[in-house]
């Protein structure tokens, strides 16, 4: 299988290596066993994938990633108005990346794999270590995560590192309007208007954690499923922020009064453990977070275009 580089939104699928004589489908496990099953999956590749290969690799992506249907949804601007947008049908992961799940990445030696990052960030490269002086979040130290909170969402990595790791993963950040339709569900009021929360309008804090659930830190990442979306995503409110492909470049404000960035920022979005106010664990609610931060209180998860995958198997 040649080397490949993708294409596609927020520089969809980063390169994948060869299986370097090993049998097709002992790689295939590989990349399942990573999470990066999609590259399987990938039209460039069907010639060398057979069928049950990637259906092996089909039912992952489908325990791994929810499918949101293509349709409307009517974005809140940076200004706070309504864009309608029609979106065609993507994946989101069911959960946010996890420590165990960003291990791999880091195992990989990806901190050093330039190919993975932005040539603006290479100066930067350097400073994303941990407690010890190694390559990997901000709160792990030597390499390895606190051992009690393996499936608690990563944090501590900025927007960059969120970008390479789905890149390695085959996969992208999506976008905001991406995540308002996922986590506000617009099929079922129609119009493309979103409910305020993944199960309705009013906030519950037994179906987040935010700061009023009582928690005062993370919780796994699968954990609340009363909380959920009516396709399985978990955690689209509180937790943590996660980070989201879109620039920040304005905020509602008041009358007379205008937001003007003094760094490169990136839209985050859904609330974390320590978020105060239930407004801001929304679906929609706008802001964001320098592109370079690494906050113990921000995390990512990753989406997938259908359009850059094969057919699934007939049922």
């Amino acid at each position: 299988m040649a080397r490949l580089l993708g294409g596609g939104p927020a520089d969809e699928a980063g390169a994948m290596p060869s299986p370097r004589g090993e049998r097709v489908g002992q790689f295939v496990d590989e990349l399942i066993a990573d999470g990066r099953d999609a590259f399987a999956l990938l039209r460039s590749t069907e010639a060398h994938v057979d069928e049950d290969d990637a259906r092996r690799a089909w039912a992952t992506l489908g325990r791994r990633m929810a499918l949101i249907p293509p349709g409307p949804v009517a974005v809140v601007r940076g200004d706070g108005g309504d864009e309608l947008v029609d979106l065609p049908a993507y994946y989101l992961d069911r959960h946010a990346v996890s420590n165990r799940q960003f291990s791999r990445f880091v195992a990989a030696g990806c901190y050093d794999a330039l190919d993975l990052w932005p040539r603006e960030v290479w100066p930067s490269l350097l400073q994303f270590t941990d407690k010890a002086g190694r390559p990997g979040p901000a709160g792990w130290t030597g390499g390895k995560f606190p051992a009690e909170k393996a499936d608690h969402p990563v944090v501590g990595v900025c927007w960059y590192e969120a970008t390479a790791y789905a890149r390695w993963a085959g996969k992208r950040l999506p976008s905001a309007a991406e995540w308002q339709k996922a986590g506000g569900w617009p099929e079922h009021l129609g119009g493309g208007h979103c409910t305020r929360y993944p199960w309705g309008d009013l906030f519950d804090p037994a179906r987040a954690n935010v700061r009023s659930t009582g928690i005062g830190g993370t919780v796994p990442v699968d954990a609340m499923p009363s909380g959920g979306t009516p396709n399985g995503i978990r955690q689209m409110s509180g937790n943590v922020w996660e980070w989201l492909d879109d620039p920040l470049d304005a905020i509602p404000c008041r009358p007379g009064e205008s937001f003007c960035p003094w760094k490169p920022m990136r839209r985050i979005a859904g609330g974390a453990f320590d978020t105060y106010l239930p407004g801001e664990a929304t679906c929609h609610f706008v802001t964001g977070q320098g592109v370079l931060d690494r906050r113990p209180n921000i995390g990512f998860r990753c989406a997938l275009s259908t359009d850059r995958l094969r057919e699934p198997p007939a049922d």
